[in-house]
């Protein structure tokens, strides 16, 4: 999961946590204290950043800065470093930590500390202080729009966020510094919230996809202008994939390799900044393999060599195109060796001579959880079939994968990951549910197989055996 993609998911998190869907049984403090501490390393000046979590050691936590990744395992006293170059400006920073983010403003060069409780509350000392009160603050956290009102009120809504974003903003005494700043990120902010309408929308009406009229297509095509300014912002980069894939869905009838084509047609023909071409190409490129592998993908290999010249983003990628090749149809599929519910060893070698449909899920994941009737469904549909249908928990927590197959009776042969092994990264799972087709000799058909759910499942597997 590349860090833009873990941002969002994080974010989801943490609203779950404020919504109180996962309750706290206790309250865990954490004290994080930020230490940089200036060296001379040969010609490079670098900064030494220290954390200190009062009530959690040996786990590893990274902070995103200035395109760039900085991480480490806190030792058992909860003490960790990291070293940000103090050559690199101030700026937005992301700290991960195992059960949450924060999005702070890191000051290379000078001392800053953060005292962090589980249960939300923030306390700063140090340089950037009132910044990270504000970007810590109530306002900020609790901003919302009514997703579920109708797209008409929606936008009239949508209209006075920007003036009630900069208003508050006014209001502070901060640095003008990075009140310039902050101001774009606040637009582009209400850019993104804005773009994420027709999705909650979708799930208000429970159905697959929402098309919205074409008053919101004016309004977002309105409000995205280039700005090289703001390019170093996450919320201005986000805002630009989005409006180009809001975009390619409306023009592609939701055909995931065409609105890949017009993505990256867009971000060629019609983007001026080469920086920004660079990120956007890489990021269409990378979510599509991660969302749908490296089938039809060598034809776009030629725009991504010619558009992207981020050695990172570059590394990144070949790595992650070689390793969806690897999940190519017709290739040997990864063996691997889970217990089953009894404890009785199974691998994936063992199960050759049929088909072998593979659910990767968890208890604690709600689409993994409405998918299992349907996965039963398709148990009884094919039971004379040369198929096994195989369950994999990748949960953490043993005792309630077994309660859950048990209260449930879940039938197939049903296994539990063991957490240390290479299965993730071998079908590089980082969404679930997946779903994963292997052939009797024990060669991929589909590393990203269709949901139990999907019409297309039972054509496919009755193309089999019928």
């Amino acid at each position: 999961m590349d860090s833009e993609e873990f941002w969002t998911w994080s974010i989801i998190f943490r609203n779950m946590v404020l919504e109180k869907k996962f309750p706290m049984k206790k309250l865990l403090i954490l004290k994080i204290g930020l230490v940089l501490l200036c060296f001379q390393w040969g010609e490079q000046v670098s900064a030494q950043v220290a954390f200190f979590f009062e009530s959690l050691g040996l786990v590893k936590i990274h902070v995103t800065f200035r395109d760039s990744s900085y991480q480490t395992m806190l030792d058992k006293s909860g003490v960790g470093i990291i070293q940000v170059p103090t050559s690199l400006p101030p700026g937005y920073a992301v700290l991960y930590e195992p059960h949450s983010i924060n999005y702070f403003y890191l000051v290379p060069g000078k001392k800053q500390s953060i005292h962090k409780y589980f249960d939300g509350h923030l306390e700063f000392d140090g340089e950037g202080k009132t910044i990270n009160e504000y970007l810590n603050g109530k306002f900020l956290n609790t901003l919302n729009l009514s997703y579920e009102q109708p797209e008409e009120d929606f936008l009239k809504e949508w209209e006075l966020l920007p003036e009630r974003l900069q208003s508050h903003l006014d209001s502070l005494l901060l640095p003008e510094n990075f009140k310039r700043l902050e101001r774009k990120r606040l637009y582009y902010q209400a850019c993104n919230m804005l773009q994420a309408y027709p999705l909650y929308r979708a799930r208000k009406l429970r159905i697959n996809r929402y098309s919205p009229q074409e008053s919101y297509y004016r309004q977002v095509g309105k409000t995205m202008k280039e700005d090289e300014e703001a390019y170093e912002l996450w919320e201005y980069r986000q805002a630009f994939k989005n409006r180009i894939r809001i975009l390619a869905e409306k023009f592609t009838e939701n055909k995931p390799l065409e609105q890949l084509r017009y993505a990256l047609r867009y971000a060629q023909d019609s983007v001026r900044d080469s920086r920004l071409t660079d990120y956007l190409v890489h990021t269409f490129m990378y979510e599509h393999l991660r969302n749908f592998g490296a089938k039809d993908v060598e034809e776009f290999l030629p725009i991504y060599k010619k558009k992207v010249n981020n050695l990172a983003r570059k590394a990144e990628f070949d790595k992650i195109y070689q390793q969806y090749s690897n999940l190519a149809k017709g290739r040997k599929a990864p063996d691997f060796l889970f217990p089953d519910i009894n404890g009785k060893p199974v691998s994936l070698s063992g199960l050759s001579g049929k088909y072998v449909y593979i659910d990767v899920w968890a208890t604690w994941c709600f689409p993994c959880r409405r998918e299992l009737p349907l996965l039963q469904q398709l148990e009884e549909r094919y039971r004379e079939k040369p198929i096994h249908f195989v369950g994999i928990s990748i949960d953490d927590d043993e005792g309630a994968w077994k309660r859950k197959v048990k209260t449930d009776n879940l039938r197939g042969i049903q296994l539990h990951a063991d957490k240390n092994s290479t299965f993730r990264n071998d079908y590089q799972i980082s969404l679930i549910p997946r779903f994963i087709l292997i052939d009797p000799e024990g060669k991929i058909v589909d590393a990203k197989m269709s949901r139990p759910s999907e019409s297309e499942t039972v054509t496919f597997l009755d193309s089999l055996f019928y």
